[in-house]
């Protein structure tokens, strides 16, 4: 026997994923009440629809290397319409078709280095504070409300 040749080694890889976030964002809605007739029947009907978008943030850096200074993010949204047909029967029943969904010509990619997310994890704790001063001392205040001091352990 022959023996097989052996697998070719696996390129190496040139970025790692360090994160990444997909969703989907509706951006319009609309019920289309119709009364449907053939003949002498009628029936209740409505064409439901919506515009919704998708996207995915994906943050890479260098497999090798520079691990802070090659970070960068990847983006893409995509928009779409979605319509569903619903009836109510005499019995007033409601049921819907299955969905369709079709994408719309507006889409955008892109990508960019990321700045600023290190600066901004390093300046939380101020940010914190800053946020407490601006925004949470002012309404304790006006609720004529104090903040203790934090308890010993064991103590009311």
């Amino acid at each position: 026997m022959i023996p097989e040749p052996a697998p070719a080694p696996s390129p190496p890889v040139a970025e790692i994923v360090v994160s990444r976030a997909d969703g989907s964002e509706l951006i319009a809605t609309t019920d289309t009440p119709m009364t449907l007739v053939k003949g002498a029947r009628r029936e209740a009907a409505l064409v439901r629809r919506a515009v919704f978008i998708t996207t995915s943030l994906t943050v890479v850096r260098p497999a090798e290397g520079d691990s802070d200074g090659g970070v960068r993010y990847r983006w893409s949204y995509e928009g779409f319409v979605q319509r569903q047909m619903c009836f109510t029967s005499m019995t007033g029943l409601f049921s819907c078709t299955l969905a369709e969904v079709e994408r719309t010509p507006d889409a955008e990619r892109g990508e960019a280095p990321l700045l600023g997310a290190g600066s901004l994890k390093a300046r939380a704790t101020a940010l914190f504070a800053a946020d407490r001063r601006a925004n949470l001392d002012p309404m304790l205040r006006a609720g004529g409300v104090a903040v203790a001091s934090p308890s010993a352990p064991g103590k009311p």
